[in-house]
């Protein structure tokens, strides 16, 4: 049987706290469920809960928006730090992001999806680009688009507020809980772009919620909205990406 390889990575709280739920569902069901049984037989599943482990540990006194945690050690943010298709990208590379590429380089990963949290949307690449018209509000989409924003949808129309238009009361709204990354904020060096051009993989980023560190009282409650979401992800390798 041929397995395909994907690739789940956090550097946030939520995402932290749902990679972990994740391993132990999939373990502990795994010879119980018989989709979960064939979904882990037939796929190389590789989970990262933390990517920015000294970004979190530096968070001593969170809000929804707190943003200290964002950086690392040495205060580089690591969805910045990569090799940038559109412009050179010239920070110093960062420890972190320098294991992620040799991880890239070593597995042939066809599917991945990276979770951040402050908003709830799927978006999807490019994060950079060339802008065609000179207006803030433009796309910067991939030959692929309709593949990426296929995988999109997928998550996002199973998270019961993803899907809707605007479930953080934010300035944009996200039609079906999907956005292409460039329409919505550009950015340089980020993380799925460099995915798709150097690993050949797709990528997405997977914003799971409003407040960047939720109570924990709150965290049981993502789990159970986002279950469903990462299993049809993680299923969708198969498709023949």
């Amino acid at each position: 049987m041929k397995h395909e390889d994907v690739e789940i990575r956090n550097t946030e709280t939520v995402g932290r706290e749902l990679l972990l739920h994740l391993i132990e569902y999939l373990v502990t069901s795994d010879g119980r469920d018989p989709e979960i049984t064939n979904l882990i037989n037939s796929t190389r599943i590789h989970i990262m809960p933390s990517m920015n482990p000294d970004g979190f540990e530096a968070v001593v006194k969170p809000d929804c928006f707190y943003s200290k945690g964002r950086e690392n050690s040495n205060f580089y943010d690591l969805n910045r730090n990569f090799p940038d298709a559109f412009e050179f990208n010239n920070v110093p590379r960062q420890p972190e992001t320098v294991a992620v590429m040799k991880w890239l380089n070593t597995e042939t990963f066809v599917l991945s999806a990276n979770l951040h949290g402050g908003a709830l949307v799927a978006s999807y690449p490019f994060d950079n680009g060339v802008p065609a018209t000179g207006t803030l509000y433009s796309r910067s989409l991939t030959p692929d688009d309709d593949v990426f924003q296929y995988l999109a949808r997928t998550y996002a129309s199973r998270n019961p507020d993803m899907r809707k238009r605007n479930p953080c009361r934010a300035k944009i709204e996200f039609p079906g809980g999907i956005v292409n990354g460039y329409f919505w904020y550009p950015l340089k060096g980020g993380m799925q772009d460099y995915n798709y051009i150097w690993a050949q993989c797709f990528e997405i980023t997977l914003e799971l919620s409003c407040c960047k560190y939720p109570r924990k009282e709150k965290l049981p409650s993502f789990w159970n909205d986002n279950k469903d979401s990462l299993i049809d992800y993680i299923k969708q390798v198969h498709i023949g990406l």
